[in-house]
Formats: structure tokens, sequence, C-alpha cells
């Protein structure tokens, strides 16, 4: 049965060495990649689901900031969108692409996005954090540190004025705590990890 493995972006850029990579190799995987501009699609899911809405729609990106936010501000004025983060549509392509020829593995930075993907049950598909999957092959990792995420704070940089960025817990909270929403807001891109995915528990 053929192995193959997506490794995300940010772990990438921190850990996947050539000499990690020919671990993975020995190991018996295939490295992976997209074809398809899924952040394209996403943010035209978003561009939608914004001039539809009538209140601030919340960036669905990040499962741990969503989840966190609807636990602790029950009466949060947001819409969420039925959007998936683009880990999830890579995860799709490559499902889609691969059916039948092996199994499919992939790696997120962070154990909310690797329990969402699992949750959705796709056929060959398993996903595993990058610390989780590299102790699970016995890579010999050395880390690369990050002084900004591959994916940093901005998506929503087109709606200027109209974008608020809560780009960890502590702003999440000083933001619900004071109800500090701005006239005319449009989405709240929320990262629960301070600065982008680069912190996140799972890399």
């Amino acid at each position: 049965m053929r192995k193959f493995l997506w490794i995300n972006p940010v772990a990438s850029e921190m850990y996947a060495s050539p000499t990690v990579r020919s671990q993975l190799v020995k190991n018996g995987f295939e490295l992976v990649s997209c074809s398809q501009d899924h952040i394209a699609y996403v943010k035209g899911k978003y561009r939608l689901s914004i001039e539809k809405s009538l209140r601030c729609v919340a960036d669905m990106r990040c499962p741990m900031a969503v989840s966190y936010i609807k636990e602790q501000y029950t009466d949060s004025h947001l819409e969420y969108p039925d959007i998936e983060p683009i880990l999830i549509h890579c995860a799709r392509e490559l499902q889609k692409r691969l059916e039948g020829k092996g199994d499919l593995y992939i790696t997120t930075p962070c154990a909310s996005l690797r329990d969402l993907g699992n949750s959705l049950e796709l056929a060959g598909v398993k996903f595993y954090t990058w610390n989780e999957f590299a102790k699970q092959q016995g890579l010999l990792l050395q880390k690369r540190t990050l002084e900004a995420s591959p994916i940093p704070p901005g998506f929503f940089v087109e709606y200027g004025t109209k974008a608020k960025v809560l780009d960890s817990k502590g702003k999440i909270d000083r933001y619900f705590s004071s109800m500090s929403q701005t006239p005319g807001e449009k989405i709240l891109e929320l990262l629960y990890c301070s600065g982008g995915c680069h912190n996140g528990d799972g890399i």
C-alpha cells in the first residue's frame, strides 16, 4: 500500500529540510502537494458571505478560535459562515486525486485542525499534528524558528478598516469583553495562537 504525505506550509517551513525529506522517503512516503489555488477559492467564498451578511462575519480558518468564542461569548454578534479552513480544502483535493491509490497522511500545525479533519472521516485520510507524525515516524528534527508565520495575519487586508485582526487569545478576549466593535466592520480575522499558526500546539 502506497503512503502519501502532505506537509502543511508551517511545518514545511520549520522542519522540512532535505534531511527530513530523505528520512520520509526512506520510511516509504511519497510527498504530495496541491495543484488548485485554495487560497483564492476560500477568499472568494468569504467575499460572497460578506456581501450577503447584515452582520460581521467570523473567519472560520482557525477552529480553536471559533470554538473558544462560541463557548466564552455566547452573545457574539458574529455570523459563522459554513466555510472550511484552507487545509481542509487541500485535504479534499488530495483525497479525491489519490483515492484508491493508497493512504493519505495530512499534517496539521495544531490539534484543533487535526480533530476537525479526522471528524470528517474522509476515506483513506488520516490527520496528525506535525509533532505526532514526526514522533510516530522517528524523524530526527532540527527546528527552524520563524519570526513570522508563512500564513501571516492579513488574510482580509483588501477590506481595510472593515476587517479587524484578532491574532491571539488575548486580543480575542479584549475585543469581546469590551465589545469594541467598530461601525462598518465586515469581517473578524481570528487566530487563537499569537501571531499565527507557527505558534500552534502541533509544531
